[in-house]
């Protein structure tokens, strides 16, 4: 089957080339076969027919879409392609929404419509709804704002100012719009979807989740326990599009209303008990269950990893490294950016890590075995099983806190979504009645770089969030100690970026390095628009340098002590190097894989960020709080600062020189 194609390069696209392409996302969305030569005709020949079997119809403002017609759920041609309003990524929305012609409009009156209003004894009025009275409102909405500005440019022509009243009318307006914009974004939690594209290398900052709202159609389709019709999204790759399959499970007599299934998500596939959890923002209810937080399984640190190799202690006992001062070494390595800014230490790259003194790698190794026996004298950047250190969700777990022991006072209360979210809405609910901040930051544990993190304390907005991959929730820092930027005056966020060099786990030898650097927020700090990047995080990857503030850590103490003349530098240091040992000695408490191995032929170096926070109201006093723990961080900035940075990291790690003014002992 050949169906022609009107793309920049016109050509002829096959059902073949089709299914190339598409069959792993039919089959990953469980699309049964026979819809798949109708889907690709109306995709290819832009086919949207679902006006000819379906109605929107409006029962005193309460509307849905019934069947029209009789609709054979055996019958391939009954796929419908519905259309999508707004694509967005959660970061982008807002803004979106202020800057888009029309959109907030239409987004107002889209979730206006889907609010449940009560029913009267009136006589029913049905209406077919006609999806341009939209597209006029924007054009209304385009023309009322080109009026607007000219109205203002004449004024501004005339010199003429505009009265009192106007300026207050204008100031109203403005306060609306934004109650108008925080309304949608709240509100459209109830009604987006999401979808990720993923290609086979590794997940990037194009490739992070995307949500979407469905057009008017698609919206007014109901839930049901028991759905008669599925309603997924669907990408398509010869346009770039994303539209959603709408095709039913059940046979569908004229007349009967259209409902779907709103958690038929992968997440209900693996928690089929969670029902209540995932319907909780549609269907409101209290958690009165008791739900004891349970310690993860061991089952829990392998699911899905590679298993690192282990070799004998015997074996171990025979490895010894040949690296002496002065000596040439020869490196194996995939991420030479360290090795380019070494000043002092000759080396040569070698292809073949059988070959060389030092394994230095930015992936994951696993052969702790074949190395042992097949190079001896090596070293490797990596312990065995540090993923429990170094991953956001194992990191959790062996955080845990044991029945009846309390948890650690530098690490904040954490649940993993994707395991405990009926735990974690049970706790949310009790905080909310005891009136306590409810605030929470949402992390994916397998993205990097602060990538699809969101702050919310909405349960029902954390609760849609798992849908677009597993998440951990953590208990946000709402009142963080702040520092004031010499640039913009504003007393902002930060976090400090720790290096820690560990030459042997278990009665810890580690090393942290005495240069920090700190990671600013650009904005001041407060907690109204909890959506606002620049006021919540410190990392970020901008084009405009001149919002990234940079500060070496001695001028840092001097400006934080002069801000805070109660705190001193030196004991704050203390409790951050404290809190850092202590979290190196949890990570070895339990054995592999709920605990680091030890390897003779192991060394690493970590990243660990830290924030400070309040200890109480009277902000005398300050605590600590490890917010994660970094392989192979990034150390640019590091060498660029300290320029024998590098030098350092080799002397600690492989050369076994320890220079107590650059480094101290954990």
């Amino acid at each position: 089957m050949d169906v022609d194609v009107s793309t920049r390069d016109k050509h002829i696209y096959r059902y073949e080339d089709f299914l190339s392409a598409h069959k792993a996302q039919l089959l990953s969305a469980s699309v049964p076969e026979r819809f798949w030569i109708p889907l690709f005709e109306k995709l290819t020949k832009e086919v949207f027919d679902a006006g000819e079997h379906f109605q929107v119809i409006n029962d005193e403002g309460n509307y849905e879409v019934v069947a029209t017609s009789q609709i054979d759920h055996k019958i391939g041609n009954n796929i419908f392609l519905v259309d999508h309003a707004w694509t967005f990524r959660p970061a982008d929305a807002r803004n979106e929404l202020e800057n888009i012609p029309g959109l907030l409009e239409r987004m107002i009156k889209l979730f206006g419509m889907l609010e449940k209003k009560p029913k009267s004894d009136e006589v029913k009025d049905v209406a077919l709804i006609d999806d341009s009275d939209t597209d006029d409102e924007v054009v209304y909405e385009d023309e009322k704002k080109a009026r607007i500005t000219e109205v203002a440019d004449e004024k501004q022509i005339d010199g003429v100012l505009p009265r009192q009243v106007s300026v207050d009318a204008y100031l109203c307006q403005a306060a609306n719009d934004d109650q108008e914009v925080n309304k949608v974004l709240r509100d459209m939690w109830l009604y987006a979807q999401t979808y990720s594209i993923r290609t086979k290398s590794q997940m990037t900052e194009g490739e992070t989740p995307v949500w979407y709202i469905i057009d008017e159609f698609g919206s007014f389709i109901g839930h049901s326990d028991v759905p008669n019709f599925r309603l997924i999204p669907f990408y398509f790759a010869p346009t770039s599009e994303a539209f959603s399959l709408l095709f039913p499970v059940a046979a569908v007599m004229e007349g009967d209303s259209v409902r779907r299934d709103y958690v038929d998500t992968t997440v209900l596939q693996q928690h089929p008990d969670w029902r209540a959890f995932l319907l909780h923002p549609w269907q409101e209810g209290e958690f009165s269950e008791v739900l004891p937080r349970m310690e993860p399984p061991k089952d829990f640190f392998i699911s899905g990893r590679k298993l690192d190799d282990l070799p004998s202690r015997d074996a171990q006992n025979l490895c010894v490294s040949q690296l002496e001062p002065g000596k040439k070494m020869a490196i194996y390595t995939d991420s030479p950016q360290l090795l380019n800014n070494l000043q002092k230490h000759r080396f040569s790259l070698v292809d073949d890590w059988r070959q060389a003194d030092v394994l230095w790698l930015s992936t994951h190794f696993h052969e702790y075995r074949e190395l042992c026996a097949e190079n001896p004298r090596a070293l490797v950047n990596q312990f065995p099983y540090e993923s429990c250190l170094t991953v956001k969700d194992l990191l959790a777990a062996i955080l845990h806190p044991e029945m009846g022991m309390p948890e650690w006072e530098w690490f904040e209360t954490c649940f993993n979504l994707t395991t405990e979210l009926p735990q974690f809405c049970k706790y949310f609910q009790e905080r909310e009645q005891r009136n306590e901040d409810n605030i929470w930051i949402i992390k994916p544990w397998n993205l990097a770089r602060g990538l699809d993190m969101h702050i919310s304390g909405d349960l029902k907005h954390i609760i849609r969030l798992i849908e677009s991959g597993p998440k951990i929730a953590c208990k946000y820092i709402t009142n963080p100690v702040l520092f004031r930027r010499p640039d913009n005056g504003a007393m902002v966020k930060f976090d400090l970026r720790f290096i820690v060099f560990v030459d042997r786990f278990r009665w810890n030898s580690a090393w942290i390095y005495k240069n920090f650097w700190i990671r600013f927020a650009i904005n001041q700090f407060d907690l109204t628009q909890l959506d606002n990047p620049e006021t919540h995080f410190t990392v970020f990857n901008y084009g405009d340098e001149e919002k990234v503030l940079q500060m070496k850590c001695g001028e840092f103490k001097k400006q934080f002590e002069a801000t805070y003349p109660s705190l001193k530098w030196a004991a704050i240091e203390k409790k951050i190097h404290r809190s850092i040992s202590t979290l190196l000695e949890v990570a070895t408490y339990r054995e592999p894989p709920r605990g680091i191995a030890p390897n003779k032929q192991s060394r690493a170096m970590y990243g660990v960020d830290v924030m400070l926070k309040w200890k109480d109201r009277t902000r005398s006093n300050c605590d600590v709080s490890i917010l994660e723990c970094n392989f192979m961080p990034d150390c640019e900035r590091a060498c660029a600062y300290y320029s024998d940075f590098a030098d350092t990291v080799f002397d600690t790690l492989f050369m076994g020189h320890i220079d107590e003014s650059k480094v101290a002992k954990l």
